[in-house]
């Protein structure tokens, strides 16, 4: 979770060296005869994954900075390797061509994302040429080698990735490999492959080559210009000018720029040079009125990635909207499609699609403070946080910016507190949305993240996570340990911080649930189900207000360690209340509500729970657990921030999902 108080300033003194020719780069300098240099190169994780490939085929590749040197590939892997593309379709596509020409065995694997998306589009014309490949469960495709010999390939789908994974394979097949497209894509591979000694030739539409090496070269990349469009985004909706040096001005990348200017935008390009036979240059952007935006099926093909980020610009201006010929996005790292019309919805506008062309109404009048859902999907993510910078606040509930554009964070001067969750099974924890309510509340600006641990992880690589954050919550099965490497006098944790002192917000949690019904637990007999960390951070908050108390617990011995340690009762007779701080399980099922409860604590809000059914049928009032998370929560982000404890239960409550 990002949640933006509408505070950024931009920023142009950063490198963010382009992806597409990045990836390439690399791909290049691995199939060369020597040694390459790469400067400022992409570090975004699609890349990372590409250079963890080719040093699984046997490259050998350094980076210091944003520079890379590259050993190219010398002996080809002699087994079957696993290549694994992450979230990187580029890298899957492109890589298939290589292992084909490279005549090597690999079974490329990826996210959850990347397995659904389509990789038939480059097997097929892969196949024609005479590489064998093979589909088996949970992986992408399996390479499995085969003599390649050059043909003519005429594909289904227009797609510079096919593109470029039939030419790299080209250069190792016998004969002349041609590609034949219908409307031109990006042709990055085609100027590299020409710059780099290859022996390519033909034109925009009929692309050809043949076997050929590679000579060793040093390039500095430009910026790239999918990721300069969301801070030119911003600068035209806030009407500041803005300029932005040394960017990527491909034809085909300017989809998103052309698309603008026909809309009104004010937006130039200066300071034009040629770098590797591409054009590049500075954009320059100044305070325009839009109108509305019609894209073409050619202007949305040279600018798809960013279709997402228009249509977020149209939002903001009144009229009727266009984009033809979008049906691709569906094909994305999710259905952008469905992710427009998400973001549509949230702003109160009205979108529809027919299955090619997507449609836009917008009143312009927008609100801040919307909460949106990136769906797993960097580009998605970016357009929504854009969008919120905009209209002063809101915020975001998943930010993989480093998929494609790690410095898009600093770039805008954001600079958000980093506050998260570490434990296990934390993946379907209520936190992030409780930390952006909070956040959305206090107007502060800040990311909460869950961090799945393993139970094993060492003790240095777990202080090197919790001190990772500005700001953290500690669960199941780390409260102990954490509170034993920070060598605090607590038994159990769950609140750390940079600027505060180790603590458990457990028994505030409790306590406050207690009051937000009214129930006064000063003097009080009670009975504490449990006798872990929470169990123990309520009986100390507790004791402060005269309880008496027994403890149960599935492990007797546990039972009287926590009641020897703060000097409880062994029988309390006649609890008024009872606070239970175990899940359902068969010591929980064997326990029996006594006849003199008032009411009942479930601190475990995830699942059922047999004492809750018992409370039920007898009218008894039951605390749920999701009120003692808010309150610690809220005692954890008051502490972080140096903010007042919040008491807004209802107020989130009111804005969880229907099922929780």
């Amino acid at each position: 979770m990002l949640n933006l108080n509408g505070q950024y300033q931009l920023h142009t003194n950063v490198s963010y060296g382009d992806k597409s020719l990045s990836h390439r780069a690399l791909i290049l300098a691995a199939l060369s005869s020597g040694k390459c240099i790469i400067r400022n190169l992409s570090l975004c994780s699609d890349v990372m994954y590409t250079a963890n490939c080719l040093m699984t085929l046997g490259a050998k590749i350094t980076i210091s900075g944003t520079t890379a040197t590259v050993i190219p590939i010398k002996k080809k892997p002699s087994k079957e390797v696993i290549l694994n593309c992450g979230n990187s379709g580029t890298t899957a596509r492109l890589l298939a061509g290589v292992v084909a020409g490279l005549d090597v065995k690999a079974r490329f694997v990826g996210d959850k994302s990347l397995m659904k998306r389509p990789m038939d589009r480059v097997i097929a014309p892969l196949e024609a040429m005479g590489a064998e490949f093979k589909t088996e469960p949970d992986c992408l495709f399996v390479s499995c080698g085969g003599a390649l010999k050059g043909t003519t390939i005429e594909p289904k789908v227009d797609s510079a990735q096919v593109k470029s994974a039939v030419l790299l394979a080209g250069l190792f097949a016998d004969g002349e490999t041609h590609y034949v497209e219908k409307n031109p894509t990006r042709n990055h591979t085609e100027l590299m492959l020409d710059n780099f000694g290859a022996s390519i030739f033909g034109n925009a539409l009929n692309v050809g080559v043949k076997k050929s090496s590679l000579i060793p070269f040093e390039l500095d990349l430009p910026n790239d210009p999918s990721s300069a469009a969301y801070l030119v985004a911003l600068a035209l909706l806030k009407g500041e000018e803005l300029t932005l040096p040394n960017v990527l001005l491909s034809d085909r990348r300017l989809g998103f720029y052309r698309i603008l200017q026909r809309s009104g935008a004010n937006i130039s390009f200066a300071n034009i040079h040629t770098v590797c036979g591409e054009r590049v240059g500075d954009i320059v952007v100044k305070p325009s009125v839009l109108k509305p935006i019609v894209a073409t099926e050619l202007d949305v093909s040279d600018g798809i990635d960013e279709v997402p980020l228009l249509a977020t610009v149209a939002l903001t201006v009144k009229g009727k909207h266009l984009f033809k010929g979008v049906t691709e996005l569906q094909n994305k790292e999710c259905d952008r499609v469905e992710a427009i019309k998400h973001i549509v919805s949230v702003c109160n506008q009205k979108c529809s699609f027919n299955g090619k062309s997507l449609r836009i109404v917008s009143d312009g009048k927008l609100e801040g403070g919307k909460s949106f859902v990136s769906f797993d999907d960097h580009r998605i993510a970016m357009c929504e946080v854009v969008l919120s910078l905009y209209l002063g606040g809101g915020n975001v509930d998943k930010t993989p910016f480093e998929v494609s554009f790690p410095q898009f964070l600093p770039m805008l001067g954001v600079k958000p507190l980093r506050l998260g969750l570490i434990g296990q099974h934390v993946y379907d924890s209520k936190s992030p949305l409780l930390m952006a309510h909070l956040a959305k509340n206090a107007g502060v600006c800040c990311s909460y993240d869950t961090v799945e641990l393993p139970a094993n992880i060492s003790d240095e690589e777990l202080l090197n996570a919790v001190n990772s954050f500005d700001g953290l919550n500690i669960t199941t099965p780390f409260k102990i340990r954490v509170a034993d490497l920070l060598k605090t006098k607590l038994t159990s944790l769950n609140t750390v911080g940079k600027n505060i002192a180790p603590q458990s917000t457990d028994g505030y949690g409790v306590l406050q649930a207690l009051h937000h019904h009214d129930v006064d637990p000063r003097y009080s007999s009670l009975w504490i189900i449990g006798a872990g960390g929470s169990a123990e951070a309520c009986v100390h908050e507790l004791v402060q207000y005269g309880c008496k108390m027994q403890v149960f617990n599935r492990t007797e011995e546990k039972a009287k360690a926590l009641s020897l340690r703060y000097g409880l009762q062994k029988k309390v007779a006649k609890p008024i209340g009872v606070l239970s701080f175990v899940p359902e399980c068969e010591f929980e099922q064997s326990l029996t509500l006594p006849e003199s409860c008032e009411y009942l604590l479930v601190a475990d809000y995830k699942g059922r729970s047999n004492l809750a059914e018992q409370a039920d049928s007898l009218g008894i009032p039951v605390i749920g657990g999701l009120e003692m998370l808010y309150y610690q929560g809220a005692k954890s982000f008051s502490l972080w921030t140096n903010t007042p404890a919040q008491d807004d239960y209802d107020g989130f409550a009111a804005v969880l999902p229907q099922e929780a």
